[in-house]
């Protein structure tokens, strides 16, 4: 195991990769799954997270879908992406740094369509198909534990993580670090729920444990001097 929570392994990335392809292929409404993003073309680094969409079968699809991913990677948090309805969401893993969570969007084969040939949010994508079957719908919506609405709490942390991988990069200052961990406390205060199958305060106390980490060796080698 890597000891050092600031250098996870450069393959990180791609291995979660592997095993979310894997997770999701045992579900049988799954019918496609793209990878997209900085693992495309090899140009991830330790700190990239995994993005993907899927396309999904049947009206309780995408249900059954979060129900495989939950059962084979347990996860610390999940938060829905603004607008868009669960279970699609950034997914922080059980066991994982939180610099590698899974963005992930259950889609039906039409959307799944569309964001191959128009992009997403405007931008156009580079995506890499690694599952194309013909998937079977069926009925029955199991009871997904882990979906929040806890959104400020989910974009503060995706915020923040984004901002320490900048710095980590040297492509940012250590003042949008220090604004983004601030948003966080303040969101973290002010969570209303902990829903089941959910430890934002485990998510928490790491997120303080690197950022605290980052402080000191900046404090050691004299701040950005």
């Amino acid at each position: 195991m890597n000891e050092d929570p600031l250098f996870p392994y450069r393959t990180t990335p791609g291995r979660i990769a592997l095993d979310l392809i894997d997770a999701l292929s045992a579900c049988p409404a799954v019918s496609r799954i793209a990878i997209y993003g900085s693992l495309v073309g090899d140009n991830h680094d330790a700190w990239s997270d995994v993005d993907a969409f899927c396309a999904v079968e049947g009206a309780d699809g995408a249900w059954q879908a979060a129900a495989a991913l939950r059962r084979a990677i347990p996860l610390r948090w999940h938060g829905l992406f603004n607008g868009v309805a669960a279970p699609s969401g950034r997914h922080w893993l059980l066991g994982e740094s939180v610099f590698h969570p899974i963005d992930l969007s259950f889609d039906t084969s039409e959307e799944f369509d569309r964001k191959l040939s128009e992009g997403i949010r405007g931008f156009e994508i580079d995506a890499v198909i690694h599952l194309d079957r013909p998937g079977v719908a069926s009925g029955g919506r199991p009871d997904v534990a882990v979906v929040t609405e806890e959104y400020d709490f989910t974009h503060a942390l995706y915020v923040l993580t984004k901002a320490m991988k900048t710095y980590l990069r040297d492509a940012g200052p250590w003042e949008d670090l220090a604004t983004a961990f601030a948003a966080l406390e303040a969101a973290h205060r002010a969570l209303t729920h902990r829903p089941p199958g959910t430890d934002p305060d485990d998510v928490m106390s790491e997120a303080r444990t690197l950022y605290y980490t980052l402080f000191m060796e900046r404090s050691r080698y004299g701040g950005d001097q």
